[in-house]
């Protein structure tokens, strides 16, 4: 095959393969799929796999690596939109602290925990660190400037639980407005890109309802 005709292939496969990686990191972090249509994407993907069969056939390499990426991007924004909505689970446990660092290391190096990137907003004086641990249970860190100026020494913070979509967590929320319970924060994207809202149980605990 012509060297010309072979660079066109690639070019055009790292772009189109590229313009799709963007959703498909949108899907993963909201988990959400509530504007994408099933059908579309199941003759979407079935649509690649014709392609890289079409590919291996002919033998042409650029078809194959970009399909074969694509079609693992698209099988994961497939998985989302299938799975049952209504997968809840406790998504983290959060807490107050006085010096972050410090807490954070403690848990890096007593539970070989794996830290997110800091989360910082100035304005409000919060920064936090999502620290997960090797079973799936993830930790939340916190340190309020505010909090600690007034003196407030209580380290519980809340009890996250995931609703599984944000389809599902707006539909507990409008159930949960009918009902005779605290609202403390109605549904919103917050500034580190979780979609929430938070309630209180009947003892002010908080419960924040993420995706």
């Amino acid at each position: 095959m012509d060297t010309s005709i072979q660079v066109v292939g690639f070019a055009s496969a790292v772009l189109t393969t590229g313009a799709f990686l963007p959703q498909a990191v949108k899907t993963w972090r909201t988990r959400s799929t509530e504007d994408l249509s099933p059908y579309m994407f199941a003759l979407f993907c079935t649509g690649i796999v014709g392609w890289l069969i079409y590919g291996i056939l002919r033998s042409d390499l650029p078809m194959i690596l970009a399909n074969s990426i694509t079609i693992c991007l698209a099988g994961m924004i497939m998985f989302f939109i299938i799975r049952p909505d209504d997968t809840r689970k406790i998504s983290h446990v959060a807490l107050y602290v006085n010096d972050l660092e410090t807490m954070k290391n403690f848990y890096i190096s007593v539970f070989q925990a794996k830290s997110s990137t800091k989360y910082n907003n100035q304005s409000a004086g919060f920064s936090s660190y999502f620290l997960s641990f090797s079973s799936g249970v993830r930790l939340e860190l916190m340190h309020d400037a505010n909090r600690m100026t007034n003196n407030n020494h209580e380290s519980w913070g809340h009890i996250a639980l995931a609703a599984g979509s944000k389809k599902a967590a707006d539909r507990l929320f409008f159930s949960i407005e009918s009902k005779d319970i605290e609202i403390i924060t109605r549904p919103r994207f917050t500034g580190d890109g979780y979609y929430e809202f938070v309630i209180s149980d009947p003892e002010k605990n908080r419960v924040e309802i993420t995706i």
